[in-house]
């Protein structure tokens, strides 16, 4: 499917499938790999939905195709023909491997980014959300804005539901953390929750900030960081440490007689796999429990 390209949207600053990306969208299929295996119900929301796809950097390409026996080599099923997909067809190309049906809904700021996000045939958050995310009538700043919709999402999330929260925003540990972790501990009382952060250092204050916030709002949550790395030509990853929080998912377990076990098991065998393939230490994105 062709998705036509309209004037207006700033290019996305760094390049799809890098490190950071690698990390979220491998955690993501596994996470739906393993809630399809349950037999529940699964809709996705997104309301940072950023390109449904992008060009792949040579070094993108490399990576995921060293990639074997794990939900995202599955995903992925563009790589040969230049394609890297975003968090939607990730979420739908995992939920149809395993022959299970999802509803995805998706956003984003950028209303050129929505409507390619709408004519790639996924579904709009906005629509559904539309009553608490920034119409004329119930807000005074009326337009799109993921914040918005998250709030929404907290109101509206529905058992089986899974949320990613995904601002790229390099400022985000320092200024919208303490409003972001709290909305994402609300919505696991009903749906599990991916976290994707930009943390510039998480030894100075803002990061040792943030590591206070989850630890006080999400204990329990898993959580997966992903050093700078440089050098590598593919943009995005040399400056930031990118970090996963995956939250609700225990919840989720005892709910439905599920094995979290398992699901652990699986994002181990998952991270050190990509560590290797980044050249990073055996246990370099070893995951590890917030509060413990």
């Amino acid at each position: 499917m062709s998705i036509p390209r309209t004037g207006g949207d700033d290019p996305l600053p760094y390049d799809m499938g890098n490190a950071g990306d690698l990390l979220k969208h491998g955690v993501l299929a596994e996470y739906v790999r393993w809630q399809c295996g349950l037999g529940v119900p699964l809709r996705f929301l997104d309301p940072f939905g950023g390109e449904p796809w992008g060009p792949v950097a040579p070094e993108v390409a490399r990576r995921v195709r060293a990639l074997t026996a794990c939900a995202l080599r599955t995903a992925q099923t563009g790589i040969e023909s230049g394609r890297y997909y975003g968090s939607g067809f990730v979420v739908r190309h995992t939920a149809e491997a395993a022959g299970a049906k999802v509803r995805i809904l998706s956003g984003d700021a950028s209303s050129a980014r929505r409507q390619r996000l709408r004519a790639s045939g996924l579904g709009m958050l906005d629509e559904v959300f539309s009553a608490r995310a920034g119409d004329a009538e119930h807000d005074p700043a009326p337009g799109y804005d993921g914040y918005r919709m998250l709030d929404a999402i907290v109101d509206g999330a529905e058992p089986g539901d899974f949320v990613l929260v995904d601002p790229f925003f390099d400022h985000f540990v320092r200024r919208r953390a303490a409003d972001v972790v709290p909305a994402v501990a609300k919505v696991t009382a009903r749906a599990a929750v991916l976290l994707f952060v930009l943390n510039p250092n998480p030894d100075d204050a803002d990061g040792r900030r943030f590591d206070a916030f989850l630890r006080q709002q999400l204990p329990g949550a898993w959580r997966v960081a992903c050093p700078p790395i440089r050098d590598t030509g593919v943009r995005g990853e040399a400056k930031y440490y990118a970090e996963i929080v995956l939250a609700g998912c225990c919840r989720m377990a005892a709910k439905t007689g599920g094995d979290a076990g398992a699901l652990w098991q699986r994002l181990s065998d998952f991270t050190r796999q990509l560590a290797a393939i980044l050249r990073l230490p055996a246990d370099g994105l070893r995951p590890r429990i917030v509060g413990y």
